[in-house]
Order: structure tokens, then C-alpha cells, then sequence
């Protein structure tokens, strides 16, 4: 099915003149993931997301299915298409394709159907993802969120709070997030500090060591005494930024629940040194 034909199959679903068991069968599913990367925002935002959400929160997919669609989601050809291009409009599909994953992580936590080596699969596919990931584009002019930080942190978030995932594995995630932030790529204007910051405290919550975080505020300072030598000014300036932002933002979140005192106290000594 082309675009066309997908978002008439939606807006009649929508309008009631198609049910959600008709759009449930395999090759609508697969016609909608055909294109959940479009720069149609209503199609891709309004239409084939928002579908994809209640079919699967609302438990229309069978286990089958949905075992289906998150193996193509993480194949080359979904979340890792044209992976290493930047300001394209692929992003938009690996971005997408991230949500997606999410939604059916979600599912997993309340109607368990993956096995803990999927799960593993998962952790391996997003860690991996976001390592390769270019494009950091937030809100792009006429085609919407690409949001590919935002979007994969919210996957990620869904997969720690698995009880199939292993605690030993929270540390080559922590690590992951956290390379995504320190970037001088581009300033973060999107929020994309807050969303990361949600998994790195479920995995706080579930067993990450509290020495690793602790290790990261104390690591930053020379950390960016080093990129100032080495990086252009622009650079440094960009890192720099994106560094104090994702800081005070976890300040934030930290100063607002107790047993978060000693991440508080180590971003509070962290912020001073790099001021």
C-alpha cells in the first residue's frame, strides 16, 4: 500500500468504518510500518502512531505479531535505515521506528510475550543504535519532531524497567545515554536532557551502581578541561553547553526527592568546577 492508501485505511478507521480487528491483520500492520517514517506529520504523527498505540495498548495484536514486527523494527532496513546520514529525512523512520519499539516494550511490561533473550536482543539494538546515530535534529521546519535522542531514551526507558533485563547490562546503557549527551554535534533545544535522564534513574531505581553516577560528575570537570584544548571553540562551546544543561537538569530532578541527596551534593561540587 502506498501513503495514500494507508492514511485513507486510518482515517476510515478512525471515522468508524473500518474495525480495529480489520486493521489488526498482518499486512495493514506492515503497510502501516512501510511508513512510519513519512514526512506526512499527520500520516506519521496523528495516523499510523497514534493506531500503532491502541492496537497494541489496547491488546488488538497477537503475540505472533507483535514478536513479528519488533524483529523487523530492529533490523537494518527499519532502525538502522541509512544509519550515519545526517539532516535527511531517514531519520525520521529509525526515530519512529524507536517509538515503536517502545510501545511494544510497554506492552511486554504488562502482558509479558518476550523472552529474555529478545530482550537481550533489544538492549544490543539500542545500545547499538544510539552509538551510530547522526542525526540529533529536535523539531525540523514543515516535518516535524525527528527527535531521535528523545525518542530512543524513551525506548531505552521502557526496556530498563524490564525484569528480563539483565542489572549487569545498566552499565553499557548508562554509558550509552550519557555518550549521547555529551556531544558537540549541536545544542540540545528539546528537551532531550529530561528524557535521558528518565531511564539512567529507573535503572537508579533497579540496581545501576550509585558509584557510577557518582563516577560520571566526578569525571566531567577534566573531561572538559581536556576538550577545551583539543576542540575548536565552537565545539568546546556547544559541549560545553550541552553538558551544563543535561547537569542542571538532573539537579533538578535530584533536588526534588531525598534519596537523590548524593547526586545533588556531587552535581552541586560537578557545576561550580565547570562554571
Amino acid at each position: 500500500m502506498n501513503e495514500k492508501e494507508v492514511k485513507s485505511l486510518l482515517l476510515e478507521l478512525q471515522s468508524g468504518q473500518k474495525s480495529w480487528a480489520e486493521v489488526a491483520e498482518h499486512r495493514y500492520v506492515f503497510s502501516m510500518m512501510e511508513h512510519i517514517g513519512s514526512t506526512d506529520v499527520e500520516l506519521r504523527d496523528e495516523l499510523i502512531y497514534q493506531v500503532f498505540w491502541k492496537l497494541i495498548h489496547n491488546s488488538h495484536l497477537s503475540e505472533e505479531l507483535m514478536i513479528d514486527m519488533l524483529n523487523t523494527a530492529l533490523s537494518d532496513i527499519y532502525l538502522f535505515d541509512e544509519i550515519g546520514e545526517n539532516g535527511m529525512d531517514s531519520v525520521f523512520k529509525r526515530s519512529y521506528t524507536a517509538l515503536l519499539i517502545a510501545l511494544l516494550l510497554n506492552q511486554d511490561l504488562h502482558r509479558p510475550f518476550l523472552t529474555e533473550e529478545m530482550i537481550g536482543k533489544v538492549k544490543d539494538k539500542l545500545v547499538t543504535y544510539l552509538d551510530l546515530e547522526e542525526d540529533i535534529r529536535g523539531y525540523v521546519t514543515n516535518k516535524g519532531w525527528a527527535h531521535s535522542v528523545a525518542n530512543t531514551a524513551y525506548a531505552v526507558d521502557e526496556l530498563v524497567k524490564n525484569p528480563k533485563l539483565k542489572v549487569a547490562d545498566y552499565d553499557e546503557i548508562f554509558q550509552s545515554l550519557v555518550n549521547k549527551i555529551f556531544t558537540s554535534k549541536a545544542v540540545y533545544l528539546s528537551n532531550e536532557d529530561e528524557r535521558v535522564i528518565m531511564p539512567i534513574l529507573t535503572m537508579l531505581e533497579n540496581g545501576l551502581s550509585i558509584d557510577i553516577a557518582k563516577g560520571l560528575f566526578e569525571r566531567i570537570p577534566p573531561f572538559l578541561a581536556k576538550q577545551k584544548e583539543k576542540a575548536s571553540t565552537k565545539k568546546f562551546v556547544i559541549l560545553q553547553a550541552n553538558c551544563k544543561m543535561f547537569l542542571k537538569s538532573f539537579y533538578y530532578i535530584a533536588s526534588t526527592d531525598k534519596k537523590y541527596a548524593f547526586i545533588e551534593r556531587k552535581i552541586e561540587r560537578c557545576l561550580t568546577e565547570i562554571s
